[in-house]
């Protein structure tokens, strides 16, 4: 988590210019490892940047300004919406850290938090969080505080497709039938977590084998139902 406190700390100061979406190139001082972010940051002072982990895999991270005296609830990560789409809990990531097996879904400090967005394999098609974010408007985030209650703030998502693309080192516009067929197992997949949160004696032997068919399935949808049976 070091690394990452160090990441947040160095994309603070790596732009002033509120509302427009940038593209940071950061640089651990203690490892030399570099990191390419997009990056926005409104008027309240609040960030919220998107980056590829060392893994590949492709996270996103909401910091709250460095002047605002609130901090976040440890327990209630926050949730946001895109325009007007479904809002994204980002619950569902920190259960999945909390599960263990060596998935790194969710991370927390009482300043910022980091979620996984896509596993970050352009050949499996792009997730639903991250096609919203590259094709929005906007993104409105409702953070819950350590002191109780919440607070709320929006983010301008106008120009943040080629700005991720560019930090991701991909295509601006993903392929249309690679993307049919992402969507249609990822809707398998969300189908399955949230069929094993209806039982918590359950859970984790139904979640562990979830993820074993969703490795299987190598992001085929027949197979992963097939898996599952």
């Amino acid at each position: 988590m070091r690394l990452q406190a160090i990441f947040v700390s160095l994309l603070l100061t790596a732009t002033d210019s509120h509302s427009a979406w940038q593209v940071t190139t950061t640089k651990d001082s203690m490892t030399d490892e570099t990191k390419k972010s997009a990056v926005v940051i409104n008027e309240d002072g609040h960030s919220f940047s998107i980056y590829r982990h060392p893994s590949g895999a492709v996270w996103a991270n909401f910091s709250l300004s460095s002047k605002s005296l609130y901090q976040l609830a440890p327990q209630r990560p926050p949730i946001f919406r895109i325009d007007k789409n479904e809002p994204h809990d980002v619950m569902l990531e920190k259960r999945l850290q909390e599960m263990g097996g060596g998935v790194q879904a969710f991370a927390w400090e009482p300043k910022w938090v980091n979620f996984l967005v896509w596993h970050g394999n352009e050949a499996g098609g792009r997730s639903k969080m991250l096609n919203e974010l590259m094709q929005g408007t906007s993104v409105v985030f409702r953070y819950y505080l350590f002191t109780g209650g919440y607070k709320e703030t929006t983010f301008s998502l106008t120009d943040a497709g080629p700005a991720i693309a560019d930090a991701l080192g991909i295509p601006p516009v993903a392929d249309s039938a690679v993307s049919a067929n992402a969507q249609a197992f990822t809707a398998e997949l969300i189908a399955a977590r949230k069929a094993c949160q209806q039982d918590p004696k359950t859970f984790r032997a139904c979640f562990e084998q979830v993820s074993s068919c969703r490795k299987q399935a190598n992001n085929d949808p027949e197979k992963f139902r097939k898996c599952l049976q």
